[in-house]
């Protein structure tokens, strides 16, 4: 027959508790690292996005470009991680014009329009008018139109039926636009988007370091 337990054991009786794992160190940098050098491809896609002719692409680049600005000011801080958003928006909304204007430039084929006739005078966008453009495709034959121009392409002394340039992107990927209105992004653009893209980067870095003092 077996002794009965006591109901208390005394502060003699050693418990050998269960071995716990060591907790593993915490390493901040990787997801520093991460988001880091993630942020800026993504914002660079979404701005690409924004070139295109269909606003659905076009709105999907900006939520891509929102989150992933959320996901920094997350990780940054609420004061730093704002800068990091402005910085970022600042930047997107420079580099994508500026790729699509230095990509147009230099791979849009550049194709003989007739000016078909005017829309409305609009000042938004420095258009004053806009050309409504008719043209024939050089590889399938098809006709191409487009309503487009500005103070810089589609001038006063333009008149119905005037020949003129338009500027294709083969892929199909931006608008067409009148000869006159492309050119490649300038030094200064290209500029100022590197300087906003190196202050997202320090600003993110800087809140980072702020967090895990």
């Amino acid at each position: 027959m077996t002794s009965p337990q006591p109901d208390f054991l005394g502060p003699d009786v050693a418990y050998e508790a269960t071995p716990r794992k060591p907790e593993q160190p915490r390493r901040p940098w990787r997801a520093t690292l991460v988001v880091a050098l993630l942020l800026p491809p993504v914002l660079l896609g979404s701005g690409w996005l924004a070139q295109s002719e269909s606003t659905l692409l076009l709105l999907l680049g900006v939520i891509v470009a929102l989150v992933a600005l959320l996901v920094a000011w997350a990780y940054a801080g609420a004061g730093p991680g704002t800068f990091v958003a402005l910085f970022g928006l600042a930047f997107m909304i420079f580099v994508g014009p500026a790729m699509g204007e230095t990509v147009l430039d230099r791979h849009g084929v550049r194709t003989p329009a007739v000016v078909a006739g005017f829309g409305e005078m609009s000042a938004r966008h420095d258009r004053a008018r806009t050309c409504k453009l008719v043209w024939e495709d050089r590889d399938t034959g098809e006709i191409g139109r487009v309503e487009t121009g500005g103070l810089s392409a589609c001038t006063d002394d333009i008149k119905a039926g005037d020949p003129a340039v338009v500027v294709v992107d083969p892929t199909g990927w931006q608008f067409p636009r009148m000869a006159a209105d492309v050119k490649p992004a300038s030094t200064t653009t290209w500029a100022i988007s590197g300087g906003l893209l190196v202050a997202m980067e320090l600003m993110f870095l800087w809140g980072r370091g702020r967090k895990f003092d």
